[in-house]
């Protein structure tokens, strides 16, 4: 099966069936949308974008996007998305990577896109997408000016349907090679454990560029002809709003997105008890957090480990899985990633290379292997062998297993602290701090020391109309840490840098206390 087989299948048995909904927009069936995307896929044939070339993208969440994944799908050409997040600078950097042909700009950036267009030699053509962008190429016009039949291109389940970039958090992104095959198999993957009936509503809330195509965008309610609502950016009170308003099953969001949720007027005012599904990845879902969340929503969350790499798929703790009452080892669990995917494998592995124990406390590195997992990254021939072994994918994330496979999550490799040569994980430190009233949102990070090497520094986001001090939250955790693993100082901030994909960005936290120094991990 091949990703375009499933708005051609849409159409066929849920034609008059809304696709896509922006809200206050457009409405679009799922007979519209496979017309359309024909269309969409002749008029890149006509520019002379064809097969195995890149379409980029630089667009908030818009319905253009869904046109995208399947015009893409339809003509063999390769999608590229990029994070509207970042700078000019550094989109230009991974688009000369790249090198597409063409980009998708949205009304909205045009202005933002000026500053990097002419930086990316590989552009010939620009197509505005929105009222008012001013580019020469117009997205609708393009299409209008088509025939609607399907292109017939020869495609197959092996091909190049999208570059997933990778989240960035340790420089200029990657573009990790995703097939039809991935996408199926990690739409496939999720759908296999989800409740999801025929006719479902997904919220969009995630940005659409973040592993592109695959469950993050083409969510698997769209599979069995639900829809998808799309907002074009996150506001956690229109998230409670929407829920009832639209019916919504399902939705993905990031902790950032759950913590902002819980934290706002309005949360336990709505009724949400339609929501069966609520994907939860990009980051572990602290403890205190999910407990919450668990309250607010009921039993639909669904942590989730994945990687651009593995098309979002990994590791899920399953509902059925998250005690918050009983055993101490089995309350736990609720702070660990879950277990492989049902179309999943994963091992931890030890520097040694074999298994470490299932003793919830020797960590190891995660490697996952299965048919969503990227060929390697575009054009990178070291990085991409660096990352493998054998037909395993090394993911540099570090975990333990407990006795019964449950898989915690503990440090990126990069992000661990070394202090006095022993090694702390930032997110033991994280989840004590987080339990704590008055913390919203916290990264734990190594900063420079004379006598330690590393220190232990926390870089907090407290939560509105609380009271508290660096001191307080340092005795706080130092009477539920050891004492190697307690902060040494505390710093508030309104906000804390967020990548694309939801992830705190702790490079941009370390950066101004590792100038001129060079850290060992």
């Amino acid at each position: 099966m091949l990703v375009s087989d499933i708005v051609r299948r849409n159409a066929m048995f849920f034609g008059d069936r809304d696709a896509v909904v922006v809200p206050g927009v457009e409405t679009r069936s799922w007979a519209d949308l496979d017309l359309r995307t024909n269309r969409f896929a002749r008029a890149l044939a006509e520019l002379g974008v064809a097969k195995g070339a890149r379409l980029a993208t630089y667009a908030p969440n818009c319905s253009e996007y869904i046109d995208f994944f399947f015009a893409c799908a339809k003509s063999g050409v390769i999608g590229n998305t990029t994070n509207v997040r970042l700078a000019g600078d550094e989109i230009a950097a991974y688009l000369r990577y790249t090198e597409p042909e063409a980009i998708l700009v949205h009304a909205d950036l045009a202005a933002a896109a000026s500053s990097f267009l002419a930086d990316v030699p590989s552009l010939r053509h620009v197509i505005g997408i929105g009222d008012g962008h001013g580019f020469a190429l117009d997205l609708e016009d393009l299409i209008a000016g088509e025939r609607s039949d399907d292109p017939g291109m020869n495609i197959d389940e092996t091909d190049v349907y999208q570059l997933g970039a990778t989240s960035g958090t340790t420089g200029t992104p990657k573009g990790a090679v995703l097939t039809h095959r991935n996408a199926i198999a990690a739409i496939s993957c999720w759908l296999a454990e989800l409740p999801i009936a025929e006719g479902d509503t997904n919220l969009q809330n995630i940005p659409l560029f973040f592993n592109p195509g695959g469950p993050a965008g083409l969510h698997p309610v769209l599979i069995k002809g639900g829809r998808t609502v799309i907002f074009p950016r996150f506001e956690p009170g229109e998230f409670l709003r929407a829920v009832p308003e639209y019916q919504a099953t399902h939705s993905v969001l990031v902790p950032t997105m759950v913590g902002m949720v819980l934290a706002h007027p309005e949360c336990g005012s709505h009724d949400l008890t339609t929501l069966r599904g609520v994907i939860s990845g990009g980051s572990p879902l602290p403890r205190p957090v999910l407990a919450r969340a668990r309250e607010v929503f009921g039993d639909v969350f669904y942590p989730l480990y994945g990687l651009a790499e593995s098309y979002s798929c990994g590791l899920v703790l399953r509902p059925e899985c998250q005690f918050t009452e009983g055993p101490p080892e089995v309350v736990a669990r609720l702070a660990s990633a879950g277990k492989p995917n049902v179309l999943m494998q994963a091992r931890v592995v030890g520097d040694d290379g074999q298994d470490v124990l299932r003793d919830a406390q020797t960590p190891g590195e995660i490697w996952l292997r299965g048919d969503t997992i990227s060929e390697g990254y575009f054009g990178l021939p070291e990085e991409t062998a660096a990352s493998r072994e054998g037909d395993w994918f090394r993911t540099a994330d570090l975990a333990t297993v407990d006795r019964e496979g449950f898989v915690t999550i503990v440090d990126r490799m990069k992000d661990v602290i070394i202090t006095g040569g022993i090694n702390v994980f930032s997110r033991d430190v994280e989840e004590v701090l987080y339990a704590h009233p008055a913390v919203l949102q916290v990264a734990v990070i190594g900063i420079p020391d004379e006598n330690w090497g590393e220190t232990i520094h926390a870089v907090v986001v407290a939560k509105p109309d609380t009271d508290t001090d660096g001191d307080a939250l340092l005795r706080f955790a130092a009477e539920r840490l050891a004492a190697f693993k307690k902060p040494r100082s505390i710093e508030f901030v309104e906000a804390l840098p967020i990548g694309g994909t939801g992830k705190i960005l702790k490079r941009e936290l370390r950066a101004r206390y590792w100038v001129g120094r060079e850290r060992m991990v």
